[in-house]
């Protein structure tokens, strides 16, 4: 038998591992009767998992998630409960396997509570595992980008992971699908950049784009850029992006030339990689220039807020940005 605890934010790499240990136990003539999921169970179906006895076909494999019971107080077993866990655990079978899954909400700085009972319990026995969650100035994330593409037979260059992670964040799950479309849409070519993300990939209409194109100042493309988000997204929304955008601008070319890219990219919670692209292309603007945009955006935005002005007449506003 096998027991696992798995638990952390990252639940791409989390399903990826579950995947793995289930294409390596079961037979997948009788999946239907040899992999169960339940969630958050009772008592009575936590130690009915354990005790299970095989099944003539060989392997089981069962995922038992416990979040409720590992996180907070929503669900917990009195000690009386516990110690018919523990015994149980003693004496799972050996084609009976279990994976117990905590999965924690992204961007929480939450883990299991180690004091409760339950966890320790189960650790005790159990093959445990944490799927921490990517930050962006992770120096190993784009590596990781670059094997995901290569699981799918596409070759990514270095433009198209520093943009995936400028547009999607650390989420793997969507990085992961936004490398599935690109998949079906270059075929039959295999390499990814910057370029065909932009082509195919939802990012095309994303707020990153816009702030790109006022550094720029080629107000049609501005013009045209907005148009395209307001079909999915409040004038209010695309400002606040927006402003933290030309936030972060600012503070890269304050301090370009007295703090390392290594040192903004830990203050900003970026990728190094990202600070230093998006030095590169602040060359392309002044300091003084930057400050007067911001001014801008905030100056638009309090006009929409207090009424003074049409969400459609923002356009204009925005026009002016270049």
């Amino acid at each position: 038998m096998a027991v696992y605890l798995f638990f952390g934010q990252e639940e791409f790499l989390m399903n990826k591992e579950i995947k793995k240990l289930k294409d390596e136990l079961l037979d997948v003539s009788f999946l239907s009767m040899a992999y169960k999921v339940f969630d958050n169970p009772s008592f009575d179906k936590l130690l009915e998992c354990l005790q299970a006895a095989p099944l003539m076909f060989g392997k089981t494999l069962s995922i038992v998630h416990v979040d409720k019971y590992l996180i907070g107080n929503k669900l917990s077993l009195d000690d009386k409960q516990i110690a018919s866990l523990d015994e149980a655990l003693t004496v799972v079978n050996e084609n009976v396997n279990i994976i117990f899954v905590c999965k924690v909400p992204r961007d929480e700085n939450k883990k299991p509570d180690s004091r409760k009972k339950l966890y320790k319990t189960l650790s005790k026995y159990s093959q445990v595992k944490e799927f921490v969650q990517y930050k962006s100035y992770d120096k190993t994330l784009p590596a990781v980008i670059i094997k995901m593409a290569k699981e799918k037979d596409l070759t990514i260059a270095s433009d198209g992971v520093s943009f995936l992670i400028e547009q999607l964040g650390t989420n793997l799950t969507l990085i992961d699908s936004e490398l599935e479309k690109l998949k079906v849409a270059l075929f039959p070519e295999k390499t990814v950049n910057k370029q065909a993300i932009k082509k195919y990939c939802t990012s095309s209409e994303d707020v990153f784009i816009l702030a790109d194109l006022i550094i720029d100042g080629n107000k049609n493309e501005i013009l045209k850029q907005y148009n395209l988000l307001t079909e999915k997204r409040h004038p209010l929304e695309i400002f606040s992006v927006l402003q933290s955008n030309f936030q972060r601008f600012i503070f890269i070319k304050n301090y370009e030339k007295r703090m390392s890219a290594k040192d903004m990219s830990l203050k900003l919670k970026l990728h190094e990689f990202i600070v230093i692209k998006t030095q590169e292309k602040l060359k392309r603007i002044s300091f003084e220039r930057l400050i007067q945009i911001r001014e801008n955006l905030i100056n638009a935005e309090y006009k929409l807020k207090t009424g003074q002005t049409a969400a459609s007449d923002i356009v204009l506003e925005l026009a002016l940005l270049g």
